[in-house]
């Protein structure tokens, strides 16, 4: 099981970690999520997305999706001035019979919680694990067991994202890890 996550204190090029300071993108290679950087795309915004391991590019992907919305730190909606904001914790349970569908379906949900409750994801722990699939060609699929950490932000949008694309929709395995290519509907 992998983690991701990002807090204020933390360097936007820290492994596992998200942005340090808001910025508003004036180019998708400041994604400031590791292993992620934009790509160009004419009416609507694309990532790439480098993990070592599955679960890290998920969670990498998860993060990135989530910044591409608010493009800053998140603003609890009230908490003492000296203490952290509330946390709340999520799972989601997903199975599909191939990768990319499974991405695409996750970062559905992550950008769900997003645009209907106000809740922002900050920390994920994923695990992909083999399902058996009477349906799919091989008898297999692909499961995503994931907890999630956030909190409720209902402030300012940066854009709002319509929907995850099947257009260019890939997960690959590299030499060096894994690569995913993902497209928003914007």
């Amino acid at each position: 099981m992998s983690t991701s996550s990002w807090t204020k204190e933390t360097s936007p090029k820290a492994p596992g970690r998200f942005w340090g300071q808001a910025l508003i993108m004036s180019a998708l290679d400041e994604v400031p999520v590791p292993g992620v950087s934009g790509l160009d795309h004419t009416a609507d915004i694309g990532l790439e997305i480098w993990g070592g391991s599955l679960p890290e590019l998920f969670e990498r992907a998860a993060l990135a999706a989530v910044w591409l919305v608010m493009e800053r730190d998140p603003e609890p909606e009230s908490s003492p001035p000296d203490s952290p904001p509330p946390r709340e914790e999520r799972s989601v349970d997903l199975v599909e019979e191939e990768l990319g569908l499974l991405l695409r379906s996750w970062l559905r949900i992550i950008l769900s919680w997003a645009e209907t409750e106000g809740f922002v994801l900050m920390e994920t722990r994923t695990a992909l694990v083999p399902v058996p699939l009477c349906g799919s060609p091989d008898g297999q699929a692909f499961g995503l067991k994931a907890r999630v950490w956030g909190q409720l932000d209902m402030g300012p949008r940066v854009r709002e994202i319509k929907g995850v694309t099947f257009h260019g929709l890939r997960v690959e395995r590299r030499e060096e890890g894994w690569l995913a290519q993902v497209i928003f509907d914007v």
